[in-house]
């Protein structure tokens, strides 16, 4: 199920608005999408360490087989979280 599900509780975070940007280039085709969830848990999600677990939050996004993501950027508790790609083929040499 697609979204932002509070890892602890296994729910979802209910989304409130959405703004997709698009654009093609020859074979390319680019999108940029805005997602802003609202947290109804007095608890926010923050990867703060809370006992014997982390507090965190598991953002799911349906890709096809022939999908690239190219990037990733996430806004939490005024803090933002980027994520960097790396090509499967590297990853699979490390530990």
């Amino acid at each position: 199920m697609p979204g932002l599900i509070n890892w602890a509780t296994q729910s979802r975070l209910p989304l409130i608005a959405s703004e997709v940007t698009s654009c093609v280039s020859g074979y390319a085709f680019g999108m940029t999408a805005l997602l802003t969830y609202h947290n109804p848990d007095p608890q926010a999600l923050e990867g703060k360490f809370e006992g014997p677990s982390w507090l965190a939050g598991l953002f799911v996004y349906p890709l096809d087989e022939g999908t690239t993501v190219v990037g990733f950027e996430a806004a939490v508790s005024q803090r933002t979280v980027t994520v960097q790609i790396k090509d499967k083929a590297k990853i699979d040499g490390t530990c």
